[in-house]
Formats: C-alpha cells, sequence, structure tokens
C-alpha cells in the first residue's frame, strides 16, 4: 500500500469539496464577532496605515499582525468584499490541507507511515477543520504554522544543523505573530532536552542561541512599534490577558455576549484590558475563598474537560448534524489520550505530550474553549490511530500486543 500516494488523493478530494462548501455556502459561514474585527483592522490598515482592533482612534497591541496582515495583503489585491472573503476561505482550506500533509509526516516520524496515514485521513474529515476554513479567523494558518513547527522540531532533534534552528526561530517568530499563546513550548522543549541529554551541551546550547538570536531579530519591530504606540513600556507579544483571564473565572458556564458588553464605561482596549485584569483578580481571590470546592473543580477537572470536551462546531457542514461530530471527537479524545499514556517512553512523542499539557494547563488559567483546542486536535488524532492499532494488534483485548509498529525512537 503506497500510503504518501493515498494520503494525497484523500488530502486532494477533501480540500476539493472543502472549495466547494466555499463556492455554495461560504458567505452564510459569518460570526460577525471576530471576523469582522479582523477585515476591519486590515481595511484601517491599508486605509490610514495604523494597526488598530476594534477601536480605531487608537493603535492596538491587543492582538498579533500576521493574520490582519495577510487579510490586508489581499484586499490591496482583490478589493473588499465577498470575493476577498471567499478568497480567504479558499486559502485557509489550502492552509488546513497542507497542514494535515504535515500532520501525516509528523505521525510517520513519531509513530510509523501507517499511523500517519490514519491520523491525518480521520483528521481530514473531522469536521471542526472544516470550520476552520470557513469562518476567517486565526486557527487556518496557526495550524499550518504550528505543524510546521512541530515537524521543523522533530527534524532538528535528530540532526540539528544551523539552517534546521535558522528556519526554527523563524517560524517560532511566525507562529507568535498568529497566535501568541505558542510561546514557551519551544523553550519547554529545549528544557526536555536538556533533561534527557539527547544532544551533546555545546550543540544544545549553540542550536538554543541560534534560535534565541533568530526570534529576537524577527520580533524586534514589533517590540519598537509596541515601545512607540504604549508611550515607552516593552509589550513582548500582546497586551491582551485581561478578558480571557476574566471569563475563565466564571465556572461551568460564560455570561451571555449581551452581558458582557455592559461591563465596560469606554472604548479603550487599554483601559478596559487593565480594569477586567483587576476584576479577574477578585473574582478569583473571592471564589476560592467562598465557593472553594466549586473553584477548585473548575480551575482543574473543569477546565481540563471543557478544553477537551466542546466541539467547535458552531455551524453545521452540508446539514451534519452535531451529534455525528460528537460521536467522532469524543472517540478521537478518548483513544487519543489511550495512546499518550501507551506512547509515554517514546520520546519523539513527548514532544506532543508537552505540547498537550502546556496549552491545557494555559488554557486552564485562562479561558478554556474548544476552539483553542482545535489546532492541537489532528496531533491528538495520530495518538488515537496509534493507540487503536496497539488494540487491534493485541486482538481488541486489553493486553500488550506481540508487536508494535513504530518509527526509531530518539
Amino acid at each position: 500500500m503506497s500510503y504518501r500516494k493515498n494520503m494525497l488523493y484523500i488530502l486532494a478530494l477533501t480540500l476539493v469539496l472543502k472549495i466547494i462548501v466555499v463556492l455554495v455556502a461560504g458567505p452564510s459561514y459569518d460570526l460577525n464577532s471576530d471576523d469582522r474585527s479582523y477585515l476591519t483592522t486590515a481595511q484601517i490598515w491599508l486605509d490610514k496605515g495604523e494597526f488598530t482592533y476594534n477601536d480605531p482612534d487608537r493603535p492596538t497591541v491587543f492582538i498579533t499582525p500576521l493574520f490582519p496582515a495577510l487579510l490586508a495583503l489581499l484586499m490591496k489585491v482583490i478589493g473588499p468584499g465577498l470575493v476577498l472573503e471567499q478568497t480567504i476561505r479558499v486559502l485557509q482550506a489550502v492552509m488546513v490541507t497542507v497542514a494535515l500533509y504535515l500532520v501525516y509526516r509528523i505521525g510517520t516520524r513519531i509513530f510509523s507511515e501507517k499511523v500517519g496515514f490514519w491520523g491525518a485521513t480521520v483528521s481530514a474529515f473531522y469536521l471542526p477543520l472544516w470550520l476552520v476554513s470557513n469562518f476567517i479567523l486565526t486557527e487556518a494558518v496557526f495550524l499550518l504554522l504550528l505543524a510546521w513547527l512541530v515537524r521543523i522540531a522533530l527534524q532538528a532533534m535528530e540532526r540539528p544543523s544551523v539552517g534546521r534552528m535558522i528556519l526554527f526561530g523563524v517560524v517560532w517568530a511566525l507562529a507568535l505573530y498568529a497566535r501568541p499563546t505558542i510561546a514557551l513550548w519551544p523553550g519547554l522543549l529545549f528544557l526536555l532536552l536538556l533533561v534527557w541529554k539527547h544532544l551533546p551541551w555545546p550543540v544544545l546550547l549553540r542550536s538554543g542561541l541560534i534560535v534565541a538570536l533568530v526570534l529576537v531579530l524577527c520580533l524586534l519591530p514589533w517590540w519598537v512599534r509596541n515601545y512607540e504606540v504604549s508611550g515607552g513600556e516593552f509589550i513582548a507579544l500582546t497586551k491582551s490577558g485581561g478578558n480571557p483571564l476574566l471569563l475563565g473565572t466564571f465556572p461551568w458556564k460564560l455570561p451571555p455576549v449581551e452581558v458582557q458588553r455592559t461591563w465596560h464605561d469606554t472604548n479603550n482596549l487599554w483601559v478596559n484590558d487593565a480594569s477586567d485584569n483587576r476584576w479577574a483578580k477578585e473574582r478569583i481571590k473571592e471564589g476560592f475563598t467562598q465557593d472553594t470546592l466549586n473553584y477548585l473543580a473548575w480551575y482543574t477537572v473543569g477546565k481540563f474537560a471543557y478544553f477537551w470536551g466542546k466541539i467547535y462546531y458552531w455551524r453545521t457542514i452540508a446539514g451534519i448534524p452535531g451529534a455525528v461530530v460528537a460521536v467522532m471527537h469524543y472517540a478521537i479524545v478518548a483513544f487519543g489520550f489511550v495512546g499518550v499514556w501507551l506512547a509515554r517512553r517514546n520520546r519523539p512523542a513527548l514532544t506532543l505530550t508537552l505540547l498537550f499539557a502546556y496549552m491545557s494547563i494555559l488554557h486552564m488559567i485562562y479561558l478554556a474553549h474548544g476552539r483553542y483546542s482545535v489546532p492541537l486536535m489532528p496531533f491528538l488524532t495520530l495518538f488515537a490511530a496509534y493507540s487503536f492499532f496497539r488494540w487491534q494488534e493485541s486482538g481488541f483485548r486489553f493486553r500488550k500486543p506481540k508487536t508494535v509498529e513504530t518509527s526509531p525512537k530518539f
């Protein structure tokens, strides 16, 4: 069986189907929320040369510029309107498809080509990733950059060349410009390699310095710009933690959007962020003092369950009901976390386990939401495929299989 050829066929087929969905129903995937804000940001950036967000009178430090820059570039060529928005959706479908091919290659390197193929194939038909193509949000570009970053990391751990370190630093910076939440994972990976003593200390030190230098050079223009617009404050990435921190303080259910819109007396995002941070800290202190067990459960099991259990299927695809997606989603999660346990001695696999742990903990501190876990689902699907084949080789019994098809380990 030619896994690579069949993988390309499946990805091509699903790309065509995604584009058909875009052409038939693309305009209906309009949230009239962050998606409109990104398009407005791009328009103002082109018209006035000012990078703003939800506050056209002030420069923003509340989002990173990669996705708005991409929208602005396309808008400059195509112009605003429906054609632009449909072009973005088609481009996002291509991004997701390329990302899934990288997931196939990652699965091949970590486990086996069989696991990589089936993990990417299941992901290709996972409908929340189809929504990623249709909603004009950051998920598609972030998924592509995250998959690229993981693939480079695995390659560099085997052969840490200068070129790969430079590329890793560049892609890390691009991923940060798309979504800052990835900021600490490469540093944690470096510490993991240090503990493993996987590479000679001089090689690891040289590699870390190269990556750090490239990252600093890539982020320096953003730091200078933020310093100027903030009046002398160093802002490494964004200044927008107040809102997700505050929303994360409401156990088990978010307040209605209409209520959230009454929280601020001003449209000044700088003032609002400071207010949200203060209120969030007050709510956390009060909650753990007066409602201890509920808040303890929420900030542990609750948020973890929300992060991985809330399904990103806000609109249906081709009329397919949410129940179908739910069965697929929970099967992936269940088999996936079993696979995480089974692969606990597989060092390449632990790089992804570290990613899952880091992103889970981060969102357990802030806002846990299915939208934020959806870029991780293709990687979890690799573990689901791995655990399924382990189960299959044991005769669908809960015992150790005689043989397990895996790739070489570090």
